[in-house]
């Protein structure tokens, strides 16, 4: 009997069940979207991605001949960027120009933090393919550039591409300023007391270095040359190489490299551009490279002699505990000039007479205050 009650139960719950699902009527609209959850330990939703993007119109080295990533790539792979760029300089106060992670961060405005798995400036540094489905700069704005001379204002810096590569190139905050206009002593207590090793872009312009009150300075043809006014470092550093010499130019931005066969081979196709310099030429263009490193030798030897500069290290013989006093303060800018055109490192190239009027007078202001 119980059985019996059993099935019966189950055909009147089965029916039931089938009345219901008769009865349901047709599928309402969709409620709004849910909050979106939180992102995994290891994700940074650095930006968006353009709708319409074709992936192997760049990752497919078949069908690459738009914007040979591969090749470029590789180029990349060669230059200082890639593996001289102290990217291991991560912290937040170094980040933003020693490492991809901290330039987007600080390009998109955002706190610049610390990243121990950053990586060298990049693809993503310069360009934003996925947000913008192209590989246009990512900024080309002017770049405001402080002043690390007292008394002389910040300088902005408007060169059409090469603005981005001066976010970076210019030279840093700097404590204490040397001062043209005091007497009064400097007491130096880093053994870093110069302007960064990032100043070409105002060596480029003509602007930065430390002049001497009652000295005139002037400027090279590159600084206001018109093709170089639009489109900046480009021009000379990532030109196209010459074809089976190596690898130079294009993004390795080399202008000196290696050759096919271990010889020295110097890439001149910006130079040679209409309206430039004519063929044959060569980098150490009338001798603008040795004069510049004789002069940088003999300002590094007199500095040397004043127990300035650590003939060694390189360095600056100052701390916090043994601070370098310099009388008259304004002396201190030969130090500084030194180390303003040593760490633009082209010689003398990227503006000829600016640089060499800022050593010549450096020296002159040292041997007329022994």
């Amino acid at each position: 009997m119980n059985q019996i009650k059993n099935l019966i139960r189950l055909l009147m719950a089965g029916t039931l069940l089938v009345a219901l699902i008769a009865c349901e009527g047709p599928e309402g609209p969709a409620g709004p979207e849910g909050p979106q959850g939180p992102p995994g330990d290891s994700y940074v939703n650095w930006e968006g991605f353009a709708e319409g993007i074709v992936c192997a119109q760049c990752h497919n080295y078949d069908y690459d001949t738009l914007y040979y990533v591969w090749g470029r790539k590789y180029q990349w792979a060669i230059s200082k960027h890639a593996a001289g760029g102290d990217f291991e300089r991560n912290s937040s106060t170094c980040a933003m120009c020693h490492t991809t992670e901290g330039f987007i961060e600080d390009q998109l405005g955002r706190p610049v933090t610390g990243n121990v798995n950053a990586s060298p400036p990049g693809c993503f540094a310069c360009h934003s393919p996925h947000s913008n489905a192209n590989f246009a700069l990512r900024t080309t704005d002017p770049v405001v550039i402080s002043s690390a001379v007292a008394g002389v204002p910040d300088f902005t810096f408007d060169y059409g591409d090469g603005n981005l590569c001066v976010a970076c190139h210019k030279t840093r905050s700097l404590s204490p300023e040397p001062d043209p206009n005091s007497s009064d002593p400097i007491s130096i207590t880093s053994s870093r007391w110069y302007p960064h090793y990032g100043v070409q872009g105002q060596m480029l312009a003509g602007t930065g270095g430390f002049q001497f009150a009652g000295e005139t300075y002037s400027n090279s043809y590159h600084t206001n040359a018109s093709l170089i006014l639009e489109d900046g470092c480009e021009v000379c550093h990532m030109a196209d190489p010459i074809a089976g010499t190596g690898q130079g130019g294009g993004h390795t931005m080399m202008i000196r490299y290696e050759g096919t066969h271990g010889e020295d081979q110097e890439l001149t196709t910006g130079c040679l551009t209409s309206g430039c310099h004519s063929a044959p030429f060569e980098i150490d263009y009338e001798g603008v490279q040795t004069e510049t490193e004789e002069m940088l030798d003999s300002l590094h030897t007199l500095l040397v002699n004043r127990g300035w500069i650590d003939a060694n290290s390189g360095l600056v013989n100052a701390s916090g505990s043994n601070p370098l006093v310099i009388t008259p303060g304004w002396l201190s800018g030969a130090m500084f000039n030194y180390f303003f055109v040593e760490h633009d490192l082209s010689e003398g190239v990227h503006n000829t007479k600016y640089a060499q009027q800022l050593l010549e007078t450096s020296i002159d202001m040292l041997n007329a205050n022994p």
